[in-house]
């Protein structure tokens, strides 16, 4: 079994229909989904980011998309709520001190690296190079 974390670029393109990658998102995607052997996770840093760009620039529609995903479940998916001690942003810091001052990862970025260590995931599914330069990450960019 493979459990993936999904970065905020990978939801925004599979949910927005009229976005410029959905098409080979959603098809990279709705395969993984098929497959039982395989799960998703996300933390609450990228589903808030997803609700923003949703309302952003979706309004209403967004709201309703957003409101969705955040009211049903999907038996294919996990959402992880971890930041809640200092503890765990400690963690967040360790790791931002090590990647964030020669590479692209930021405070959000960090926030997923936090979450998939703390859950044992290895591979993430995104477009960030930045998780390129991450030891003991998978990526998997499915627009390359």
């Amino acid at each position: 079994m493979t459990k993936f974390f999904l970065d905020t670029n990978i939801l925004w393109w599979y949910f927005v229909k009229n976005s410029k990658n959905h098409q080979p998102i959603k098809i990279y995607l709705d395969k993984l989904i098929l497959d039982a052997q395989n799960s998703f996770i996300i933390n609450e840093f990228v589903l808030i980011e997803l609700f923003h760009l949703l309302i952003k620039k979706k309004a209403n529609e967004g709201f309703k998309l957003a409101s969705l995903l955040l009211n049903e479940r999907y038996p294919f998916i996990e959402f992880k709520y971890d930041l809640i001690h200092i503890s765990d942003l400690n963690s967040v810091l360790q790791i931002l001190y090590k990647y964030g001052k020669n590479s692209s990862i930021g405070g959000r970025d960090s926030t997923i690296i936090h979450s998939m260590n703390r859950h044992k995931v290895k591979d993430i599914i995104t477009n960030d190079k930045g998780f390129e330069k991450v030891e003991l990450i998978t990526v998997h960019n499915p627009l390359n």
